[in-house]
């Protein structure tokens, strides 16, 4: 299955985004100037896709580099997984890939619908549905572990949650791998000048293996204002167990703030966290929670403002 690619317009753009991510979780847009944009000014060109500002942005070069270990750096195959940074407790609500150059063979970016899978799961297993709600699971991820259960409400957000590399003991990701091995898959072979924007709590991403170094994205993930809708009877359900944890105090130095919070600004300029990491010597998980640290302690300071 192939959704349908539609040219953008800066005009209508934005209105028909949304109004696609909210039914389908998935628009393929063909916008050479966006693609071009989001290297040369990664907020202008999000606030432009999106219609609004974003909460948060950030920046992630996807190419392959000779022994690249990651997904961003190689070039093996991704199994479905979602993207599970945190900010202030909730992972980013919309992923954009933007092609800079594809591979001649293989690379194909895949999707997974959670929504249409758990109808399945309601219907013939029932059990791992309720172990969905409230099993709390580990969630390996190369940024850091996230724990809680598969759903959980984030924000006001139905977010399904899936690591790559799930545990061997892990129960719940062994039950639910037979409901992605018969999943209808989405698959998007993206060309120069294209742009995958997905429903990131809703859909799972992914994509086959290659062998071609020039294949070349800019991964965007941003948080909005507020969520988009979600099926009533799943999001009051996860309600119930979904939670946020407090952000950290910094407790430092002066000076350690001060080197701390221009890492962070950096970061909130798109500085790839992997840069970061290897400059300051400082694991990325790390980083996160300077970033959630200095934005919870600027926030009562912004509540006083007036305009």
């Amino acid at each position: 299955m192939t959704p349908a690619r539609w040219d953008w317009e800066r005009e209508t753009g934005p209105r028909r985004l949304n109004a696609e991510l909210a039914e389908t979780g998935i628009c393929w847009l063909r916008a050479p100037e966006l693609v071009r944009e989001v290297e040369a000014d990664p907020w202008a060109a999000a606030e432009g896709l999106l219609g609004e500002r974003p909460l948060l942005l950030e920046r992630q070069p996807i190419r392959a580099i000779a022994g690249g270990r990651t997904f961003s750096s190689g070039c093996m195959a991704a199994p479905f997984h979602s993207d599970s940074q945190m900010f202030l407790g909730v992972p980013p609500h919309v992923q954009v890939m933007a092609c800079q150059s594809a591979a001649e063979t293989g690379g194909e970016s895949l999707y997974l619908d959670t929504w249409a899978l758990l109808a399945r799961v309601e219907r013939d297993d029932p059990d791992l549905l309720d172990l969905l709600f409230a099993r709390d699971r580990q969630f390996p991820f190369v940024f850091g572990d996230v724990s809680g259960p598969t759903l959980s409400s984030r924000g006001g957000s139905l977010v399904f949650t899936h690591t790559p590399r799930p545990a061997p003991e892990d129960l719940v990701a062994s039950r639910l791998q037979r409901f992605f091995d018969t999943a209808p898959v989405l698959e998007v072979r993206a060309a120069a000048g294209d742009l995958i924007v997905i429903h990131n709590h809703r859909l799972l991403h992914g994509r086959r293996a290659f062998q071609d170094a020039g294949r070349s994205f800019t991964r965007l993930l941003a948080w909005r204002h507020q969520p988009w809708p979600a099926p009533a009877r799943w999001l009051e359900r996860a309600q119930v167990v979904g939670a946020t944890r407090p952000s950290p105090e910094l407790g430092l130095s002066e000076s350690e703030t001060v080197r701390r919070r221009g890492v962070v600004q950096e970061l909130l300029r798109g500085v790839p966290a992997g840069v970061l990491s290897a400059r300051e010597a400082v694991p990325e998980p790390e980083l996160y929670r300077w970033r959630d640290a200095v934005l919870a302690q600027a926030a009562p300071g912004m509540a006083t403002i007036r305009t």
